[in-house]
């Protein structure tokens, strides 16, 4: 219900954009990409749900995870495409995975950065869906 008290543009980044990129990882867990893309999207769902639990509703606290998933997620995905580490080549279903998921977490990541950054500097308000 938390999720709701976000703005519409907000909402529809998340649940339209932002999750099935990052879960279309699940379907590629036989590759280096998928896995991580899979592993990252499982602690940042873990994490955010129990923070979801804990706070009754939306924190700027949730960013935090993302800096701690994504950040770790992106170098390894970036190193992936220029062929540092991971499989020898990539398919083009994996490639463009890749390259999706580096865009769409790079747009994510601007904004937890921000609100990382207001967490930090004092804003916790948390979103309660009664709030709305």
């Amino acid at each position: 219900h938390a999720f709701r008290t976000l703005p519409l543009w907000l909402q529809a980044w998340v649940a339209l954009i932002l999750m099935p990129a990052n879960a279309a990882g699940l379907l590629f867990v036989d590759t280096f990409s998928g896995r991580a893309i899979s592993l990252a999207l499982a602690l940042v769902v873990i994490a955010n749900v129990a923070l979801m639990l804990y706070h009754r509703g939306m924190n700027r606290d949730m960013s935090v995870v993302h800096l701690l998933a994504w950040l770790p997620l992106e170098i390894l995905l970036l190193g992936a495409l220029g062929g540092v580490w991971g499989d020898d080549t990539l398919s083009r279903p994996v490639w463009a995975l890749t390259v999706t998921v580096v865009m769409v977490n790079a747009i994510s990541l601007f904004f937890d950065l921000i609100d990382a950054w207001r967490w930090w500097h004092g804003e916790r308000m948390t979103l309660h869906p009664k709030h709305h």
